[in-house]
């Protein structure tokens, strides 16, 4: 079942965020809610700088070896922003589909959106089970010491250290 859900999860999740977008660019027009608007925005703002800063992390933290993928380490990175939250690509890749809501105000974008964030839960609970599976008691702890997406959570806990 895992498998399956895995299978379909990642294209799913690809193909309703760029649909999101497309839904919002194809009917484009003056935002009812501004204050909607601008919170879309500063999401998309915050997703970018996840999704940036995950994959500067990896790539100089996990070890990584040659002509590999960023996201295949060898380590589990626990610095920078991954003493705050578990997951930040996740996390960044999840906050485009409320930003997508948010700008466009359109109810398709808000059931695709939907599904896509559903869809990035899957991927994530996944992609827990597979760092337990390759890194065993040390990711277990380190799920215990950092939340998985809560980035205040993560925040008050790295100020309180």
């Amino acid at each position: 079942m895992r498998l399956r859900l895995r299978i379909i999860a990642f294209p799913l999740a690809s193909i309703t965020l760029i649909s999101c977008w497309f839904v919002f660019f194809l009917f484009l027009r003056t935002s009812p809610s501004k204050p909607l608007f601008i919170i879309g925005n500063i999401l998309i703002v915050i997703g970018l700088l996840l999704i940036i800063l995950a994959m500067s992390a990896l790539r100089t933290q996990g070890m990584t070896q040659d002509k590999q993928d960023f996201t295949a380490t060898t380590t589990i990175v626990k610095s920078g922003i991954y003493s705050i939250v578990r997951h930040p690509l996740y996390l960044g890749w999840l906050l485009m589909y409320p930003a997508a809501m948010l700008v466009s105000q359109h109810w398709l974008v808000l059931i695709l959106g939907v599904v896509g964030m559903l869809s990035m839960y899957v991927i994530t609970i996944e992609a827990e089970d597979r760092l337990i599976d390759k890194f065993g008691l040390e990711y277990q702890t380190y799920m215990q010491e950092v939340p998985r997406f809560n980035i205040i959570l993560g925040l008050w806990c790295k100020l309180r250290s």
